[in-house]
């Protein structure tokens, strides 16, 4: 009689296990995609000109990136609330009508990157979405972003505005209090004012990189005291005033690559943290002899690229950190100065390339040292007196010069008739 029992138990849960194994199966899946167990379907490069209607609830991902969508309708993904992930990239989406992404709560990444008909976005496009992490909108036509559009966003921890048409930095970060890393690389940016980026107090990456910025406000990254990265290469700058990383404690890598610098003097002097900075491919002619004094921690440096024929001897003195100085492509007068910067790198263990001054044996020999750092050196000074003024150029200066002696002539001719 048990062993009946048992059996019988047995085959109710054998029934019911099959039973919902067949009810996971009978899940639908669109014919056009490729689905499954794990509630993933894949809709991509499947000629859709509009959703599929077989969507099953269950569905945690979704990819629809390089179809032929034009119009999403309000609400259109309203069964979808267990939806992680959605793939709209690649596609001719030209609007996302209010309410479009409502029902999607826990959606934690949103692709649309790819839509090149994408020009504006509504204020309320993005309405619902509590829960989102990563948004892209790389690679679009968008020129400008409404104050609001982002506020539904408060988890908001990745942004991608990259290749689009803005011409400045969007005023709608109020609300992302947790955005780490923002990216608009690729755009028409020509300036970042003082209050460009004061509502990205969390933020640890900037992307920059391919504008035409050439106007930098002195504090624009004040507020930025977690920033690691930021990329300013490939844009229009030329000039680096002293104060202008003020804030950026905590910055590790610094691009200024492909600009159009011809010199650096104390800018570097607020960044304690720096590891590796990127001044290759500028018109540098010239670096101050302190310009790195308080960059202890670096240890990549880029000069490649520019138009330096020497160095001051001392410039790698205080770099204790430096493994890889890179100076190729430079027209190098070989000297007793590139002597000692080579010298000074290889103590520290670490390496200079593509300086093509042979070190010789015995060659330091008819070198004089070179001259301690002051501690009141240019830099310093610059920090106990404010920022210096600019120099005074040779063709503004020789005029005064002229009139001051013509007018010291004149008075001494004059004299005898005076008395």
């Amino acid at each position: 009689m048990w062993l009946v029992m048992f059996f019988l138990v047995i085959s109710v849960f054998t029934c019911a296990a099959k039973a919902g194994l067949g009810a996971n199966i009978s899940d639908p899946c669109p014919s056009v995609c490729k689905c499954t167990p794990e509630a993933i379907i894949r809709c991509n490069r499947a000629g859709l000109s509009a959703l599929p209607a077989e969507i099953a609830a269950s569905t945690v991902s979704l990819n629809l990136s390089n179809n032929y969508l034009r119009i999403l309708s309000p609400n259109a993904f309203g069964n979808l609330t267990s939806l992680h992930s959605l793939w709209l990239d690649g596609n001719s989406l030209s609007f996302l009508a209010p309410g479009t992404f409502l029902a999607l709560g826990q959606l934690r990444e949103l692709h649309l990157s790819g839509n090149s008909r994408l020009t504006s976005l509504h204020p309320n496009a993005f309405r619902g979405l509590r829960n989102l992490a990563s948004l892209d909108l790389s690679h679009c036509r968008i020129f400008e972003i409404h104050p609001l559009l982002f506020s539904h966003l408060p988890s908001l921890e990745r942004l991608d505005l990259a290749s689009n048409n803005m011409r400045y930095v969007p005023r709608a970060f109020g609300n992302l209090s947790s955005l780490a890393t923002l990216s608009l690389e690729g755009n028409h940016i020509e300036a970042l004012g003082r209050d460009s980026l004061r509502d990205l107090e969390a933020l640890y990456e900037l992307n920059l990189r391919r504008n035409r910025i050439w106007i930098i406000q002195t504090g624009a990254f004040a507020k930025l005291l977690r920033l690691g990265v930021l990329n300013l290469g490939h844009n229009h700058i030329a000039d680096l005033p002293n104060r202008l990383f003020d804030g950026l404690i905590q910055l590790k890598t610094l691009h200024l690559e492909a600009n159009r610098l011809t010199g650096v003097g104390c800018a570097f002097r607020q960044l304690p943290n720096l590891r590796s900075l990127y001044l290759n491919n500028n018109q540098l002619s010239s670096i101050s002899p302190s310009a790195f004094a308080r960059l202890t921690k670096l240890r990549f440096l880029h000069l490649n690229k520019n138009n330096l024929s020497s160095l001051p001897a001392r410039l790698l003195a205080q770099l204790p950190g430096l493994k890889h100085v890179f100076l190729a492509h430079n027209p190098w007068q070989c000297g007793c100065d590139l002597l000692w910067v080579s010298r000074r790198a290889a103590s520290s263990g670490g390496t200079v390339e593509g300086l093509p001054c042979a070190l010789r044996p015995g060659a330091s020999a008819a070198c004089p040292p070179p001259p301690e750092l002051g501690p009141e050196d240019e830099c310093g000074a610059a920090d106990a007196g404010g920022t210096p003024g600019p120099h005074a150029r040779p063709g503004r200066l020789l005029p005064a010069v002229v009139a001051c002696l013509a007018w010291g002539l004149a008075r001494s001719d004059a004299s005898p008739a005076a008395f």
